[in-house]
């Protein structure tokens, strides 16, 4: 079966928030500066120090990134969630903790009616992440 992975786009601070989420999660980072990559001279100068392709990966957790190389802004919005299923409820909190650092939490990690534990958050670098533990059915 195919997977899907999430993408993210940051503001130029691409190196910075995959060693945030390595923090967290931890596992393997790669990060591809454009001064390293094979397109370095199709690529105006002032991005060289941008990140053309970022990959963290912890079994099967896989998050990939880069920073914009357009001129404006990358422009955040609120109909996107990354989502972290955990295997318990410790792994949960220490997810949650984490990626709520310097964050907001828009809803506490708690038991719901689906959920051991289940909460929101968006993260410092303003991606909106749910934490989840299913409930067996």
């Amino acid at each position: 079966m195919s997977t899907l992975n999430a993408y993210l786009t940051l503001n130029g601070n691409c190196a910075e928030a995959m060693n945030f989420y390595k923090s967290v999660v931890g596992g393997e980072l790669f990060l591809m500066p454009v001064k390293d990559s094979p397109m370095k001279e199709e690529v105006p100068a002032e991005f060289h120090g941008a990140i053309m392709h970022a990959s963290l990966r912890n079994g099967d957790f896989n998050l990939m990134a880069s920073d914009s190389m357009s001129h404006g802004p990358v422009n955040f919005g609120n109909s996107v969630s990354l989502t972290l299923s955990c295997n318990d409820e410790s792994e949960a909190e220490q997810y949650f903790n984490g990626l709520s650092a310097g964050g907001t939490v828009t809803m506490p990690l708690a038991e719901t009616f689906w959920a051991k534990r289940f909460g929101m958050l968006t993260d410092k670098y303003g991606f909106h992440w749910m934490v989840n533990v299913e409930k067996p059915m």
